[in-house]
């Protein structure tokens, strides 16, 4: 994750998404299964996936899952540029 410094827009989107995950954890997208990068299933062994947009067409993805003694809980995998999420997703240019 880029995180360079307490001060830095990306900290600072991050707060925000973790302040709206806490008032409603499905405030992202939802990514249908087949969509789901391998990376994401082998790293992390997930059955979901959603992606939440930050400013400068930075994208996040993060997951719901569900964790004994505190219940269902949001977790947050990455921030990624346009470029490199591009690239996860396949997505290819024209």
């Amino acid at each position: 994750m880029k995180t360079q410094g307490p001060n830095s827009k990306f900290r600072r989107w991050l707060e925000n998404m973790e302040a709206v995950l806490k008032e409603h954890m499905y405030a992202g997208e939802p990514i249908r299964k087949k969509q789901i990068p391998a990376r994401y299933i082998e790293r992390y062994g997930l059955n979901n996936l959603y992606r939440y947009a930050h400013p400068e067409g930075y994208r996040s993805c993060y997951t719901v899952f569900y964790e004994e003694g505190i219940g269902v809980c949001p977790h947050i995998l990455d921030l990624l540029s346009h470029e490199e999420y591009d690239r996860v997703f396949g997505y290819r240019k024209r």
